[in-house]
């Protein structure tokens, strides 16, 4: 029976204002949904569980293996959520710790759709959104890897109904469009890739042009087309099409509506075997006279193209997917396969070299999309022959296999017939984003469909010995939803914050959102920007936000304290501590801000290890003292005597001043308890968004040969505070430079030159060109113009050059 328990969240507070409340900033939903489920129960094997309740659709089922992995996804991708710096705000990672082919930030492209897939089903939407921009306006790469960002923008929208965001990113979602270009095969029609590059080493490719021998060709693969890559860009086709049709322009809508129909003709054409009864990989040939041939040899890749809706009639689907329960096609114990068994190059166990097999190794970037793939056949009904109870066989082996030891757990690649992953390298794999899961749940399982309508959709695809289901307050165009189903009577309920708005028989139902359910379009002005976390750090001592402390242990570097990184695990850790810290009971964490805010409070996000097994050092601190670590006499902004009964362990603690308190430097006083030392996941300062007309450049983040430094002769701060671009090579990157409607903008940099001669600076608006400034040479601040091109929304500005005693104060934006 499903649980019905009524239990409200747990919230503590105290007369100081610690709270263990969201962080100040971005609740995109302020509905009341409903508590039919336990949700402390449910989050309370994990860390940082206010982040959790905050955020997540609670789910209750009978299959407890597949709801304990759903739970666990949702703290894995909690780690990921990786909060850049003001204006740009979170990323996504697919490492917890960072890898030297990692693109912006961190970011790698390969996995984003999946990310973003994920991400959609948060309450608080700027996680998905802020990702999304970092494609479509900011420095992330969108041609690293093949990517389906596109698609996953637009789906997120149909959850979050802010359609005027994504009507907002079209500009930018045409720029990466174009950017494939150079992969177009107009002869044959379809997109080419190294494997590699599309995400997959070892593939079947490498193994034929080279004969299995082992050489960089077998890793990389050889120029090829895909039903990977070119599904994806029929997929990211058809979301520019529906976004240009929402904006009314279908002139565009049709273009690219022709775009992805003609991808789709020529995937059929090339990549469907009809012997094979599958979509395969063909090979670009040499001579490009030669006939385009697909290889003899099933891979998962094959599947990607139905989860996009490519192929869905019976005569395509139904063989396709009947492979997937051949023994000796992909069905094993782990599976699926990502190269069919009964292939010649296929191998069971991973070889002793090297990373990252795609010749029958399991990977759940694969599974997820095979398992949106048999979804979408299961409910077009296009195959008798493929059943809901074949969907959920795959789902449970799944969720099966995502476990060590026992417990929850993803890592890189799997084996497919034994209990081990066959990468999982430390302090690299660990809780690998690189796939979906929970929306696997969500939007397969329970069958909650998002709609560009306002209407609730609800088609489950749950087997039939199912007696109950529970799907509760999941984030849909500004309210929360819950779904329930019991079948001993009350049958299916439908409630929108915390009001049922339909109940009937059966599983499947149709009910219509309020009438004040969100939606948005372009010709809107752009929402506010969600408040800013300043103490977010990325580039460590290279920042304009310094961190230091009294004391640190081995490796617990202040800088993880404001890397904008949080997770609460021992290894890898993320953490500063004075872990064996001699003789003091006291210790501070200090952080030096480039310019002085009004702070309203502070968020601290406690580490502590002692209450786990085996036990750690770490735990609460007795005390918490915060001032201006400059003025040791002046009295503390924050002090709690009594923190022990109010800390919350590996989890958020906010405490909030009692009036607002300017300053640029924050010294947090730490009183150990006896035999224990202290920890520090995060410090997060968040303060509203700058909404202009005026930009520091401190608040901008200093890329190549530029450095913060202090001028006297400036006046844009108190301190003197600018950024000095010191050669023609330096990178001063603004981001958050916001528009409420978009349109033509005067830029005036404000800038001393202090050398000899003119400087030029190149100016580039979200991954566009937008022209040259010239920066005089003189002895006092002065500004220089250039008519620009803002979008709607939250815009990044990028300034390129430099040169010997040459300041930069910020930027005005006037329209």
């Amino acid at each position: 029976m499903m649980k019905c328990l009524y239990a409200p969240t747990l919230l503590i507070a105290a007369s100081l204002g610690l709270s263990s409340a969201q962080a100040p900033p971005n609740a995109s939903i302020n509905a009341t949904g409903t508590s039919f489920l336990d949700h402390d129960s449910l989050v309370s094997p994990y860390w940082g569980q206010s982040w959790l309740k905050d955020n997540i659709p609670f789910i209750d089922i009978p299959d407890r293996v597949i709801q304990d992995v759903y739970y666990y996804r949702f703290t894995a991708l909690m780690r990921h959520l990786y909060y850049t710096t003001q204006g740009t705000g979170y990323i996504i990672t697919e490492f917890i710790q960072p890898v030297g082919y990692a693109q912006a930030f961190g970011s790698i492209d390969a996995a984003a759709g999946h990310q973003i897939e994920e991400a959609q089903w948060l309450r608080d939407s700027s996680y998905a959104h802020d990702y999304i921009q970092l494609y479509t306006r900011g420095p992330g790469n969108s041609s690293q890897y093949t990517q389906w960002i596109l698609e996953a923008a637009a789906s997120t929208a149909n959850i979050t109904g802010d359609f005027g965001f994504l009507q907002s990113q079209l500009p930018g979602m045409l720029r990466m469009w174009h950017e494939w270009d150079y992969t177009f095969d107009s002869n044959v029609g379809l997109y080419y890739f190294t494997p590699v590059w599309d995400a997959q080493e070892y593939a079947l490719p490498g193994y034929v042009a080279t004969n299995g021998t082992h050489n960089l060709l077998e890793h990389d693969g050889p120029d090829t087309y895909r039903p990977s890559h070119n599904a994806y860009m029929v997929a990211n086709a058809r979301a520019i099409a529906s976004t240009a049709s929402m904006m009314g322009n279908e002139t565009l809508a049709a273009e690219y509506s022709g775009y992805a129909q003609s991808i789709e003709e020529a995937m059929f054409r090339h990549l469907w075997e009809p012997t094979k009864q599958f979509f395969m990989d063909a090979i670009r040939p040499d001579n490009m006279n030669e006939s385009v041939m697909p290889l003899q040899g099933r891979e998962e890749v094959g599947f990607y193209p139905f989860r996009f809706g490519i192929g869905l009639e019976s005569n395509y689907s139904s063989p396709a997917m009947e492979s997937l329960f051949d023994e000796d096609g992909f069905l094993t114990t782990y599976g699926p396969t990502t190269l069919e068994q009964r292939n010649e190059y296929y191998t069971e166990r991973k070889p002793p070299f090297g990373c990252c097999f795609w010749q029958g190794q399991s990977w759940p970037f694969s599974t997820a999309h095979t398992l949106k793939a048999l979804a979408e056949v299961v409910r077009s009904r296009a195959s008798s022959r493929i059943t809901v109870a074949q969907y959920y066989q795959y789902l449970s082996i799944y969720a099966k296999t995502q476990h060590k030891n026992g417990v929850p757990y993803v890592a890189e690649e799997h084996s497919p017939v034994e209990d081990f992953w066959t990468q999982d390298a430390f302090n690299h794999s660990e809780h690998y984003a690189h796939s979906t899961y929970t929306n696997n749940v969500i939007s397969d399982l329970l069958g909650f469909r998002a709609r560009a309508d306002n209407m609730v959709e609800v088609r489950p695809l749950i087997p039939a010995n199912w007696t109950y289901f529970a799907l509760e307050n999941v984030p849909y165009h500004g309210h929360l939803v819950t779904v329930l189903y019991d079948q001993s009577g009350l049958g299916l309920q439908i409630f929108c914050d915390g009001q049922r708005i339909y109940a009937g028989n059966g599983t499947t139902a149709m009910a219509k959102l309020p009438n004040n359910a969100r939606t948005s379009s372009y010709t809107d002005p752009a929402p506010i920007p969600p408040k800013v976390n300043i103490a977010a750090n990325p580039l460590g001592g290279q920042g304009t936000v310094f961190a230091s402390a009294t004391y640190s242990s081995e490796g617990d570097s202040p800088y993880k304290a404001i890397d904008g990184v949080l997770f609460y695990d021992h290894e890898p850790d993320n953490r500063w501590s004075n872990y064996m810290q001699p003789g003091e009971k006291n210790a501070s964490l200090t952080i030096q801000l480039p310019r002085k805010h009004n702070l309203t409070g502070v968020v601290l996000d406690i580490y502590v290890d002692a209450n786990r097994d085996p036990p750690g050092a770490i735990a609460c601190p007795i005390s918490i003292e915060i001032a201006d670590y400059r003025y040791p006499g002046n009295a503390p902004v924050a002090y709690i005597f009594d923190f022990l009964p109010q800390c919350i362990p590996n989890d958020k603690n906010v405490i909030m001043f009692d009036d607002v308190w300017e300053t640029d430097a924050i010294a947090i006083n730490f009183e150990r308890q006896r035999d224990y030392y202290v920890g520090v996941a995060e410090v997060q300062l968040w303060v509203p968004a700058n909404t202009g007309p005026f930009y520091y450049a401190v608040d901008a983040l200093p890329m190549q040969s530029t450095n913060l430094t202090y001028d006297a002769a400036s006046t844009a701060t108190s301190t003197g505070s600018v950024l000095a671009p010191y050669d023609n090579s330096s990178v001063i990157a603004f981001s958050g430079v916001y528009s409420p409607h978009g349109g033509e903008y005067v830029m005036s940099v404000g800038f001393r030159n202090n050398g000899s001669e003119a400087v030029s600076m190149g100016v580039e608006i979200n991954q566009m060109g937008a022209g040259n400034v010239t920066l005089q040479a003189g002895s006092g601040y002065e500004t220089v113009d250039l008519s620009s091109q803002l979008w709607r929304g939250t815009n990044f500005v990028t300034l390129y050059g430099g040169g010997d005693g040459v300041y930069v104060e910020g930027l005005t934006f006037q329209s």
